[in-house]
């Protein structure tokens, strides 16, 4: 088996942590994309570039990803070598009772622009010894003790916290470091402003200047996404966030631009794997 991996469930999935060993990786094998979901990514081990919006990142084992559920994200393999990480999927109302009146839990997770404050290098996650609430969660998982569950989600509050203190101490003038071209900014925050309505590579084009190919090329190469990937997650993305609300699926179709609910239909079954009716 090229994979083994261990999964640890709370609250009917709003947290679920996942250590996963891949032992010949390869480019299409990479963490299930939960749109709904934040995440915390570790790396064990391997040699990895995670790529976060414009964002890339060559990692190092011990290094950490924090990433919202607007975030488009992936990682990429530098190298055929044994790959080990620990990823913990939550929602925002698993953590949502822990936060009061001046303290958000999620400040950092919440209150930022895509692709910025994603990466906590190495040095400090050993200096806050965050990597010790895994060590933990894994052990009160074994232990069998009547009270596992809420040991587990103590120590994944701990973590938030600690996060937060890290980021909060401005010890990170590198976090915004990466594959940076302004231009691509510009034009991903254009796109989700617009992102519901028609948006293809000639009006990019047209309203940027740019020549279609060459931002093609480019755009690729700093998401990690093509152009039309980008913006069909993205709808996506916000498609789910309206099903929530209780929007029947073809008001949502059309209030995430997709031409017609065929091919809504089409992008969200393949993205999520359900088709919008039966997804909550």
């Amino acid at each position: 088996m090229n994979e083994t991996i261990t999964t640890i469930s709370l609250h009917n999935g709003n947290f679920t942590y996942q250590r996963t060993l891949t032992r010949n990786p390869q480019d299409d094998q990479h963490h299930n994309y939960m749109l709904e979901c934040y995440e915390i990514y570790y790396l064990v081990s391997g040699n990895v570039v995670y790529q976060v919006e414009e964002h890339s990142y060559s990692l190092n084992p011990g290094d950490m990803i924090i990433l919202n559920n607007r975030e488009m994200h992936r990682p990429y393999f530098a190298s055929d070598s044994e790959y080990e990480r620990i990823i913990l999927f939550f929602t925002p109302e698993f953590c949502s009772h822990y936060s009061h009146e001046g303290y958000s839990l999620l400040q950092y997770f919440e209150r930022k622009k895509p692709g910025s404050f994603n990466w906590l290098p190495s040095k400090l996650i050993e200096q806050a010894q965050l990597a010790r609430s895994f060590s933990e969660i894994e052990e009160y998982q074994r232990s069998g003790h009547p009270a596992s569950d809420l040991l587990i989600e103590t120590a994944f509050i701990r973590m938030l916290i600690q996060i937060n203190d890290i980021i909060a101490s401005q010890v990170l003038p590198t976090a915004l470091n990466g594959n940076y071209n302004a231009r691509i900014e510009q034009i991903l925050s254009y796109i989700n402003q617009h992102l519901y309505q028609p948006l293809t590579l000639q009006h990019i084009e047209e309203q940027f200047h740019m020549n279609r190919y060459h931002f093609s090329h480019l755009f690729k190469s700093m998401t990690g996404f093509s152009f039309k990937q980008y913006i069909s997650h993205k709808r996506i993305a916000k498609a789910i966030e309206l099903l929530k609300l209780r929007f029947p699926p073809g008001e949502v179709c059309t209030m995430t631009g997709f031409e017609d609910y065929s091919n809504f239909y089409k992008v969200f079954k393949k993205i999520t794997g359900v088709s919008p009716a039966n997804y909550i």
